[in-house]
């Protein structure tokens, strides 16, 4: 009984993480942000996802690399954009979960008003290259 309550206190807790990521600290937004937001865009420059859902069973199949609490290095290596979204494409020190993840990046900017969705920026194809080093923590994010 005990096991399938700690069980059930595991899953509830999976259930409410939304993502796991790299989070900005507020240095690193604004080296992002200083990229330039379109007028009228909402600014946005918060995370790096990792994994949808939470890091405890997921990241162990990429090897377990990320640790909630890491404080994590991120190199941005281009910055895209089209109508939609602006983003920068990042070379993390450890793989993200390619079946979430098309590529490592963070969104920049979303032009709301555009129909632009944070989503999209998986979508960018075109980087004008960029050297930035920007910092976070691992953490899982409740949805």
């Amino acid at each position: 009984m005990k096991l399938l309550l700690e069980n059930w206190r595991g899953y509830l807790t999976e259930q409410r993480v939304s993502y796991s990521g790299v989070v900005l600290d507020e240095e690193s937004q604004q080296k992002l942000l200083e990229l330039g937001v379109p007028e009228g865009w909402t600014p946005v420059a918060h995370h790096m996802t990792i994994t949808m859902g939470p890091l405890s069973k997921r990241d162990e199949t990429e090897g377990g690399l990320y640790k909630v609490g890491d404080e994590v290095e991120l190199t941005v290596v281009g910055v895209g954009q089209d109508d939609r979204v602006k983003a920068v494409k990042v070379e993390p020190p450890h793989p993200v979960n390619t079946r979430h993840v098309r590529f490592p990046h963070i969104t920049v900017a979303v032009n709301t008003a555009g129909g632009g969705k944070a989503r999209h920026s998986q979508k960018l194809q075109s980087f004008e290259p960029v050297n930035l080093i920007i910092k976070g923590t691992v953490e899982e994010v409740a949805g």
